[in-house]
This record gives structure tokens, sequence and C-alpha cells, in this order.
């Protein structure tokens, strides 16, 4: 019987999986997909100017990672790199000419698995692009390993508040630069952008499979707005940097975007039951 299970178990995965490839083939060569990146990479090249135009006046270069970093956790990607990520998701649940006959072949729960993951591939690939881009955009004035900049560490200790105010930069990342390394913080920015966006993905398709018609974009842009406006009045930042302090408070935010991303999909296991998917 374990045995099984295991078999069992093991053919929805892969009934999931092949479900979420099969529309990340579909969806990426959509225009509303691409637009959705494009806009994503118009917000993240108006902050890497800045940051470079920054940096060239301090006459320092920076390590490529850093533009990602401090860009992210100065609130430019929790307020506006997540819209280009709705758009390219917008069309949850995700239903198509032949979802009809995955279903027939994969069952509800399998499909249902199966859009999970696909939310969550493309938040994935979406950040990896700006990732990628930001890299490539500070290659010429960069360089790579673990240590901090010169224009950074200004930034971060306010020792360049002049031209930082001139560039509209701020980065409270003291506490991040005293116990991380940029490949440490590289990582854990990416990890807390990653959850919230899976978070807001989640979100998205849960209510637009349960409830349908806008209010799935009804509930994002609720959460979405509340959260900025609790990081400007009650200071509940999305960014770790804001949480840095040597004790390890900065797994807090993943860990609790994980559990609500858990709660969802398991409500959604119910919730694809009475769905009525056309």
């Amino acid at each position: 019987m374990g045995k099984t299970g295991k078999v069992a178990r093991a053919g929805k995965v892969a009934r999931a999986t092949k479900v979420a490839l099969g529309m990340l083939r579909q969806e990426m060569g959509s225009v509303r997909v691409v637009m959705g990146y494009l806009l994503g990479m118009a917000f993240l090249a108006l902050g890497i100017n800045d940051f470079l135009r920054y940096a060239a006046e301090t006459g320092e270069p920076v390590n490529i990672c850093e533009a990602f970093i401090v860009i992210a956790n100065q609130g430019m990607a929790g307020r506006f790199w997540v819209l280009g990520y709705l758009l390219a998701i917008g069309d949850a649940p995700f239903v198509r000419g032949n979802t009809y006959l995955t279903l027939y072949r994969s069952g509800k729960r399998s499909w249902n698995m199966g859009m999970l993951l696909y939310v969550f591939i493309q938040a994935l690939l979406y950040l990896l692009c700006l990732v990628v881009a930001s890299a490539v955009a500070s290659t010429p004035a960069g360089f790579t390993g673990e240590i901090w900049s010169s224009p950074v560490y200004l930034l971060g200790t306010g020792a360049s508040n002049v031209i930082a105010e001139k560039y509209h930069m701020n980065f409270d990342g003291a506490a991040m630069m005293k116990y991380m390394t940029v490949p440490q913080a590289f990582g854990i920015t990416f990890l807390y952008l990653l959850c919230y966006f899976v978070f807001l993905g989640v979100l998205l398709y849960l209510c637009n499979l349960a409830i349908g018609g806008f209010w799935g974009l009804a509930a994002v842009a609720v959460v979405h707005l509340g959260s900025v406006v609790l990081a400007v009045v009650a200071r509940l930042h999305q960014s770790p940097a804001y949480y840095v302090d040597g004790t390890g408070s900065h797994w807090k935010y993943p860990c609790m975007m994980l559990v609500f991303i858990f709660i969802m999909t398991v409500v959604s296991l119910f919730a694809v039951r009475k769905a009525d998917i056309r």
C-alpha cells in the first residue's frame, strides 16, 4: 500500500508539472505576459539609472549585485515591480481552449496544482529576468565578489546624503552590510520578493477560481495597497534591510509568507472541486 501510494503521488506531481510547463509554453508568447515583463523592466531601468548615476558621481565602482539589492530595499520592487508580474498572471485561473481536455486527462486536483506551480514559475522567471538585467546594466561600472562597494557603504551609512538626494537614492542597509556579504544580501532580498510575488499570485488565482469576476484583482489591490500604506505609516516593510539584526529576525517575513501561501494552497484544493471552470 505504501509503495502504491508513493507511485500515485509521483504520478500526480508529474501531471501537475506537465500542466504547469504546458501553460508556461502557451503564456510566454502572449502579448499580456510580454507587456508585463516590459513593464517590470521599465521600472527597473528607472531605478538603475538613478543608482548608476549616483555611483558615477562618487567616482567608485560598484558590485554588480548591489543595484538589485539597493533598489529593491528602498521600496521600488514592492511597490512597482510587482505590477508587471500581476499583469503577466492577470488572466488567472488560466482557462484556455484545451483546458477541458487537460482536466479530463489530469483531474481537477492535478490541474489546480499545475496552475499554482505555474504561478510560482512565472514569479521566479520574472524576477530572474530583472536580476540578470540589473547585473548586466551594472557590469561596465562594476565588479564581482562578496565585498560591498564604497558608494553603497556611503549610501547605507548616510555619508553621501547630498549626492543621494540628488538621485533620489536611499538604503537603510547599515545592519545588512555589517552582518551579510553581498551574495547573502542578494539572496535574502530575492527570497523576500519571490515570497511576496507568489503570495499575491496565489491570492489572485484563488479568488478568481473561487469567486470569479473582478474579485481577484480587487483582493490583490487591497492587500498590495495596504502593504504599501503599512510600510509608510507603521514601518512594516517588505525589505530585509529593515529586519537584519544578526539574530535571524530577517527570516520571519519569508516564513510568514510561506504559511499564508500554504493555507491558500490547501483552500484551493477544496475550491477547485466546486469551481465551475469555463
